[in-house]
C-alpha cells in the first residue's frame, strides 16, 4: 500500500446555461480564470460523447440556476445543452468528482421551484450555493475542492519504510517492486508542491518499521535535506529506527552526500543494485539489534 501526497490543480467544466444566465456565466468564467482555476467551456457543436469525455477529465462541474428550468423532464429546457450536460455530469462516477449548483438570485419561488428539486437531490458529491457574489462562490468552490481526504497514517508494520519524491516515481516503482520480493515494504510518495504536514505521517509509520529509506534519482536537492530533517525529527542519533539514503547513480554524485557522513549510511548504485544495498543495510542493523 502506498500513500501519495499530491497537489491537484482544479479543473472545472462550466456547463451551458439557460438564456437568463448567460451574462452571469460569462462573469463567473472570468473570476474563475483570475483565481487560477482551469475552465473548460463546452463547444456548441460537441456531441454527447465529447461532452462526457470533457466532463470526465475535470474535477467538478458548475451549473448555474436561474428562472428557466432545465432540471425537470417536463420542463422546456431539459433537452437543451444545459440539461444534457447536467444529465451527463450526474452519471459521472469517480472519486473526488463534484457538481456545484449556483443559484445567485438565492430565490425559490413559484417561477423556479425546480431549484427545490435540485436541493432535495443534493448528495455527497453535489454542492448548492446561493451566494450572490461570483468571488465568494469561487472561494467556496476552491476551498471545497482543495480539501483532501485525510491520509491514512497507519499502514501497518513492515520491515522497510521507503520514501521518495514524486519526481522519481518511475524508477522508485521499479525498486519497490524488486524490494518487495525481499522484505515487507510500505511506501510514501511526496510531492512538495502540496503543503501537507507530512512529519506526523512519517513519524507514525516509521515507528512501525525496522528501517527507513529515502530514495532519489533526479530529486537530489530535496532528498538530502529531507533525509536530514527526518533524522532530526525522529530522534537524531538517539532514533531507534535507522535511516538509509539510496541514490540512483544516473544522477547522484558522491560529493552531494558528504553532508550525511556521521548521520546516516548511504549508497550510490544502479537502480538494479539498490534493493540489494537496502537489504544489506537492513540485515546489518537488524542483526545488531
Amino acid at each position: 500500500m502506498f500513500l501519495e501526497l499530491l497537489n491537484q490543480d482544479i479543473k472545472v467544466f462550466l456547463a451551458d446555461v439557460t438564456s437568463d444566465m448567460t451574462n452571469t456565466r460569462h462573469n463567473l468564467s472570468n473570476v474563475l480564470q483570475r483565481a487560477g482555476i482551469e475552465v473548460v467551456v463546452p463547444n456548441d457543436k460537441a456531441t454527447a460523447d465529447e461532452i462526457r469525455r470533457q466532463i470526465d477529465a475535470c474535477d467538478c462541474t458548475i451549473h448555474l440556476l436561474g428562472v428557466l428550468n432545465f432540471y425537470n423532464e417536463s420542463g422546456a429546457g431539459y433537452d437543451s445543452s444545459a440539461g444534457l450536460q447536467y444529465r451527463i455530469a450526474r452519471a459521472i462516477k469517480k472519486d473526488g468528482f463534484k457538481m456545484f449548483f449556483w443559484n445567485p438570485s438565492g430565490l425559490v419561488n413559484s417561477r423556479n421551484l425546480y431549484v427545490n428539486n435540485i436541493r432535495r437531490d443534493i448528495v455527497e458529491n453535489t454542492i448548492y450555493s446561493a451566494t450572490t457574489s461570483e468571488i465568494v462562490f469561487v472561494e467556496e468552490l476552491r476551498t471545497i475542492m482543495s480539501v483532501k481526504p485525510k491520509p491514512v497514517t497507519d499502514l501497518g508494520a513492515a520491515d522497510i519504510y521507503f520514501i521518495y519524491n514524486d519526481l522519481d516515481k518511475e524508477t522508485a516503482g521499479e525498486i519497490l517492486s524488486m524490494l518487495s520480493d525481499l522484505q515487507t515494504v510500505k511506501g510514501l510518495s511526496i510531492n512538495m508542491s502540496f503543503a501537507t504536514e507530512y512529519n506526523d505521517i512519517i513519524s507514525g509509520q516509521l515507528s512501525q518499521c525496522k528501517i527507513g529509506v529515502v530514495y532519489y534519482d533526479y530529486a537530489e536537492d530535496w532528498a538530502v535535506s529531507f533525509a536530514r530533517q527526518i533524522w532530526k525529527d525522529n530522534g537524531g542519533r538517539g532514533s531507534v529506527v535507522p535511516l538509509f539514503l539510496a541514490a540512483n547513480k544516473n544522477h547522484a554524485q558522491e560529493k552531494e552526500l558528504n553532508v550525511l557522513k556521521g548521520i546516516m549510511e548511504y549508497s550510490i548504485s544502479d537502480k538494479s543494485v539498490i534493493p540489494l544495498d537496502i537489504k544489506i543495510f537492513y540485515d546489518k542493523v537488524t542483526t545488531k539489534n
